[in-house]
């Protein structure tokens, strides 16, 4: 029994610890960026189809073992993150483990619903973040049907990362030597607010009016008529979780 005290002790100290450290890394975040503008000023291609020009030196935290360093990116034709061994690319096995991950650049990315978000800023109980998918019907769109070099580079890809396990699934070098030779990769972006670290919507009119009740809904709408919101602005988004605090703490009574 005392053992089983112990460990129970350690492990929630251990996950607080981890919290406490991506907390003052989301706070320094909130006091330095200013617009809610996506942060990579790249493009990803067929070739290279990441959310980052290169692989980050970062810190993994799962929900239930010790975090683990590497050098990591994120695939957005399957939302996986990948990690460099040597000079294969490999993907995260159980990806349902991961937390979260801090880069060394101090970029904080959160998984949620199957989603790395990268977080903008944040108030007490909301998180503002920046997600980014590959979107493979407007690829399909403007480069017919697949069995063109571009689209079947892409496909390729694709079904190359299907394992779940750590598999090595492409060479470091061959893909940066590549990337340039293939087409940019269209790309799916949003903003979203995570509420209480669960509940996840759109960072936009229609996306908060899903989470509200009736009486919310007429409240939001002065609420925007009387501050003029701007959705890409960083500061304006981070006046409308301020609403939504008040909102929460309104249901807390």
């Amino acid at each position: 029994m005392c053992n089983f005290v112990a460990k129970t002790m350690y492990h929630a100290k251990r996950k607080a610890m981890k919290r406490n450290i991506i907390t003052a890394l989301l706070v320094c975040l909130t006091a330095t960026l200013a617009t809610a503008q996506f942060t990579h000023e790249y493009e990803p291609s067929t070739g290279w189809p990441y959310l980052y020009e290169d692989f980050k030196d970062a810190i993994v935290y799962y929900h239930n073992s010790n975090p683990e360093s590497a050098k990591i990116n994120v695939h957005l034709l399957n939302n996986a993150l990948h990690f460099t061994d040597g000079d294969k690319i490999m993907i995260v096995r159980d990806a349902n483990r991961i937390d979260s991950v801090v880069c060394a650049d101090k970029t904080v990315l959160l998984r949620k619903a199957s989603l790395y978000v990268e977080v903008v800023a944040q108030t007490t109980r909301i998180i503002i973040g920046h997600t980014c998918e590959g979107d493979l019907h407007a690829l399909d769109d403007n480069n017919g049907a697949y069995g063109t070099a571009t689209s079947t580079g892409a496909t390729q890809n694709v079904s190359s990362f299907k394992d779940h396990g750590n598999v090595a699934a492409w060479q470091y070098k061959d893909m940066i030597a590549d990337r340039r030779n293939t087409r940019t990769l269209p790309t799916i972006k949003r903003t979203v607010f995570i509420i209480d670290n669960r509940e996840m919507c759109h960072a936009n009119k229609n996306g908060v009016n899903k989470i509200l009740d009736k009486e919310q809904k007429k409240a939001f709408k002065t609420f925007l008529k009387e501050n003029k919101i701007k959705w890409k602005n960083t500061d304006h988004l981070i006046l409308v979780a301020q609403f939504l605090e008040t909102i929460i703490a309104q249901e807390s009574y």
